[in-house]
């Protein structure tokens, strides 16, 4: 049975539909409470938002007409168990209310960790679509997760979650993964700066920094590194090689160099590439039987020799996030977790940077993201770049240069520090890894 099915059913023996809280109401945040609105056996119950007038008006452009702004978490409550929608300004108390699970989209790292980790600690149901978050502490709210009683997930819908459906799907056929990743939607232009965008993001209607975050390439960075951590690949070098690959030639440039391709090592390697590849995601996957291989040529799935090339062209933000909470309640199993730690995103200057400076975050005039092979950036204490938000540089550091620990002063009041902490901690004891 599909996902909504079995969702209606929930219903009707429960008498209510599953109840979905939301943090942030922005473009990604109003297009899940509509599509929620319009999904089977669910219901936005909650939105929360420090614009509290955004969250009311995601929920009318959705078609409720129940909406109430909650005093306090007392009435929001009762405006949950009366059937209505409460709306309030603080994300993080959404993990007190009588919900089904909390889905995150703020698209702030901080406040996706936080809230992740009150739902986790409550024991409700929790799934980011900031996958920036996940990228930085998503093994440790893994673990607390599946060590209590909610399930902690990254949603359906952006690159990397659906890139690792392909890899589950590739190995139920038991096809060898070569290669996992995406094409890149953007130009890669690491230098560039909110303002060098300034005029395609009011185009698009997009916030600047975000747009910048695409541009100088930290969001694919990210979630590459992303894929890496739930599945274990390897980064195979900084920055990965970022190949000029069309669709047309994945399966013959993305293979081991000893078969005329650019990957070095023998492990599985997470890859973007920039051509017409983008917006989706493949895998590169290899047939090690003959028949099978022969089999594979004759039902014209795209490949040459024995690699073949798994694509799907698209992937929908918003649109899919909902089937991560059929995942989550249905199933009780995350739809992507990190399971290991095998990549960082690590804070590169964009520019010379000089002792001092309060460094701004992710798509700032700053810093942009390299991913990096996790062990290498520890070995040399190389500074994750959702850390570096708002700390101060104690040393200069020329344009190009990976940041330490070592040059910065961190904002130790960050939860999200606090947080990263303890992930290095446990993974540095062996307790995780």
């Amino acid at each position: 049975m599909s996902y909504s099915q079995r969702l209606a059913e929930r219903e009707a023996a429960l008498g209510r539909p599953v109840r979905v809280g939301v943090v942030g109401a922005g473009q990604m945040g109003s297009g899940l409470v509509a599509q929620v609105h319009r999904a089977r056996g669910m219901e936005v119950a909650a939105v929360a938002d420090v614009a509290v007038e955004r969250a009311e008006q995601a929920l009318a452009a959705a078609g409720r007409t129940d909406v109430v702004r909650a005093a306090s978490i007392e009435e929001a409550a009762r405006v949950i168990e009366a059937g209505q929608a409460a709306v309030l300004d603080d994300g993080l108390r959404l993990a007190e209310l009588p919900l089904d699970i909390v889905v995150e989209v703020s698209g702030i790292p901080d406040v996706a960790a936080q809230v992740a980790l009150s739902c986790v600690l409550a024991g409700t149901d929790v799934a980011l679509m900031t996958v920036e978050a996940d990228v930085t502490v998503g093994l440790l709210l893994s673990r607390m997760a599946a060590a209590g009683d909610a399930v902690y997930t990254v949603c359906r819908g952006d690159e990397p979650v659906e890139c690792v459906k392909l890899v589950e799907y590739a190995q139920d056929l038991g096809l060898e993964v070569v290669v996992a990743g995406k094409g890149k939607n953007n130009p890669m232009r690491p230098t560039d700066v909110p303002e060098d965008v300034e005029e395609e993001a009011k185009r698009k209607g997009m916030n600047p920094k975000m747009l910048c975050s695409f541009t100088d390439g930290t969001k694919t960075q990210i979630e590459m590194a992303a894929l890496a951590n739930a599945t274990g690949y390897a980064i195979e070098e900084p920055g990965m090689h970022g190949e000029a690959v069309d669709l047309a030639d994945l399966a013959k440039k993305l293979r081991p160099a000893s078969e005329g391709g650019i990957i070095q090592g023998e492990r599985p390697v997470v890859e973007y590439v920039t051509g017409d590849v983008a917006p989706g995601v493949f895998v590169i996957a290899r047939s090690d039987n003959a028949v099978v291989t022969e089999e594979l040529h004759y039902l014209r799935l795209p490949g040459e020799g024995d690699y073949f090339q798994i694509y799907r062209p698209y992937h929908l933000a918003s649109v899919e996030a909902p089937l991560s909470i059929g995942e989550a309640v249905l199933d009780r199993r995350p739809s992507f977790i990190s399971t290991t730690w095998s990549a960082d995103v690590i804070a590169t200057a964009k520019s010379d940077l000089a002792a001092g400076t309060r460094l701004e975050g992710i798509g700032g005039h700053h810093l942009h993201g390299t991913a990096y092979d996790a062990g290498q950036a520890r070995e040399a204490d190389l500074l994750p770049i959702a850390l570096a938000a708002t700390s101060t540089l104690v040393r200069d550091v020329p344009a190009g240069q990976a940041l330490t620990y070592a040059d910065v002063e961190l904002d130790e009041s960050r939860p999200l520090v606090a947080m990263r902490r303890m992930q290095d901690a446990l993974i540095g004891s062996g307790v995780v890894r």
